[in-house]
C-alpha cells in the first residue's frame, strides 16, 4: 500500500474565508479560486527536485466553535516547523489556513484538520457541485453497499465498488495518482446530494487493477466534534 504524494519518488509522507461562494470553476484541474473539496494543496517544504509536494483538499467541516475547517490526509502535513497550508489557485499559491490536528496511525487512520478561519479565499463546501447531505458510517456502508467516488486534484473523479470496510477505513476500486491524497471520498445519493465517506490516503494494486484506501470520516468527526459545513 502506498501513500499518494504530490511528487514522484519513494517518500512515504507528504503534503497534502468565511465568504461562501458558488460552485468552483476550475482554471486547471484541481486549481480553484476558492477553498474547495478537490482543490490542490501545496506544501511549504520541497522535494529533492525543488518542487513542493501536493495533496488534495477534502471535506469542508465546522468545528465545535463554529469555525470553518477542512479535512485532508494526515501525511500531507509535511513540514515539521511550518503549519501553513497553501492552495494552488489561478492567481498563484494562496495561504488558506493552518494544520491544527493530525493523526497517522497505520491500519487505523491517516487524517488531518486544517483551520480555515483566517483564510481570505472564499469557501465552497460542495463536492463537485453536489451538497454534502449526510455522513456515512461503516455500518451504513455495509448495509447500503454504495458505489464510492473520489475527487482528486490530480486525476479528478473516479468511482467503483467497495472491496473492504472496517470500523475506521474503507477500500474501493477507482483510480488515483500522485497528488490525490486527501481527496474526498463520497457516495452519490438519489436526491442529487452526496454522503461524505472518507479521506483518501493510499492505494494498492492487484490483478484486477487499482484499489483506493480511505480513512472513514464519521468516527473522526465524532471524536473531533466536527459537523458538515453547509
Amino acid at each position: 500500500m502506498r501513500n499518494r504524494l504530490g511528487i514522484t519518488g519513494g517518500a512515504a509522507a507528504a503534503l497534502a474565508a468565511l465568504t461562501v461562494a458558488s460552485t468552483p470553476a476550475a482554471h486547471a484541474w484541481g486549481e480553484y479560486p476558492v477553498a474547495s473539496p478537490g482543490a490542490y494543496l501545496v506544501s511549504t517544504s520541497l522535494a529533492d527536485n525543488g518542487q513542493p509536494y501536493q495533496c488534495t483538499a477534502g471535506f469542508t467541516v465546522r468545528t465545535a466553535g463554529g469555525t470553518p475547517a477542512m479535512l485532508t490526509a494526515g501525511h500531507c502535513d509535511r513540514d515539521p516547523i511550518n503549519d501553513t497550508v497553501l492552495q494552488r489557485t489561478p492567481s498563484g499559491d494562496r495561504v488558506i489556513g493552518h494544520y491544527v490536528r493530525w493523526e497517522v496511525i497505520p491500519g487505523v487512520r491517516d487524517i488531518d484538520l486544517v483551520d480555515l478561519a483566517a483564510s481570505s479565499v472564499p469557501l465552497v463546501s460542495q463536492v463537485d457541485a453536489m451538497r454534502v447531505s449526510r455522513v456515512m458510517s461503516a455500518e451504513d456502508i455495509r448495509r447500503e453497499q454504495p458505489q464510492l467516488c473520489k475527487s482528486g486534484a490530480r486525476t479528478g473523479v473516479s468511482c467503483g465498488p467497495v472491496t473492504a470496510v472496517t470500523d475506521t477505513q474503507v477500500s474501493f476500486r477507482a483510480w488515483d495518482d500522485l497528488g490525490d491524497s486527501g481527496a474526498p471520498v463520497y457516495a452519490r445519493q438519489a436526491d442529487g446530494t452526496v454522503a461524505a465517506v472518507g479521506i483518501l490516503f493510499a492505494h494498492s494494486d492487484d490483478v484486477f487493477g487499482r484499489i483506493v484506501h480511505a480513512t472513514l470520516v464519521a468516527p473522526v468527526m465524532a471524536q473531533w466534534e466536527l459537523t458538515n459545513w453547509d
